[in-house]
């Protein structure tokens, strides 16, 4: 398991760095609104909506994941494996945090951020918490979580999951980390960086992707 090590500094301003990570993060949610079951989970009278609840967590996640297989499965190309992702994301407008951090790979890529991996958090014994963000391997670390539709340095993320998201993922363990080693072929297809050759395509084919300085 490959955890990564972060320092407990909590960085307090945020800086041009975060700011354009958190641009990222509202773009990818403009880009490709999407309901999550995950979420709708949390909603206080969600059981008052039984077969909604079944219907997002069932019916939409195994169509959508089953498309995106399949599209996946049917193509040797690079773009092709692009599309097969994005192209089912948008037709049915749904994901939950697993598709939120493949978005936020494939957005932030486009953008330029090099050295990003998908992670998970986990616990001090390394149990997956069931919860997958963009992490950002920079001289400062930090995280891009578009599920929740904020960036952050990556000790003050872990510090927001325990505090102002606690409700969401009830932690009883104070010690938490994020580690990429995660066995997903699409994940594993998003772990290198994209090529200019493969970003500039990827502009063309979506360019409302791409944030322009100043756009968003």
């Amino acid at each position: 398991m490959k955890v990564q090590k972060i320092d407990s500094t909590k960085f307090q301003s945020r800086n041009q760095t975060i700011r354009f990570a958190d641009d990222i993060a509202r773009h990818v949610n403009k880009c490709y609104p999407r309901i999550s079951a995950t979420m709708v989970n949390e909603f206080v009278n969600i059981n008052a909506f039984r077969n909604l609840k079944k219907r997002l967590n069932m019916e939409a996640t195994d169509n959508l994941r089953c498309e995106i297989s399949n599209n996946y499965d049917e193509t040797n190309s690079f773009i092709g494996k692009i599309l097969a992702f994005l192209k089912p994301i948008k037709k049915y407008k749904f994901g939950n945090c697993g598709e939120s951090a493949q978005l936020a790979a494939i957005v932030a890529k486009i953008n330029g951020i090099k050295d990003c991996h998908i992670a998970q958090i986990c616990n001090h014994e390394g149990k997956d918490l069931d919860h997958s963000v963009l992490f950002v391997n920079d001289k400062k670390p930090y995280i891009i979580d578009c599920w929740l539709g904020f960036a952050d340095y990556a000790p003050n993320a872990l510090n927001k999951y325990k505090t102002l998201y606690n409700k969401i993922f009830k932690l009883k363990d104070n010690k938490l980390a994020f580690y990429t080693n995660i066995n997903d072929e699409y994940t594993d297809f998003l772990k290198d960086d994209f090529t200019r050759s493969q970003t500039n395509k990827l502009r063309r084919i979506y360019p409302e992707l791409y944030i322009k300085k100043g756009y968003v």
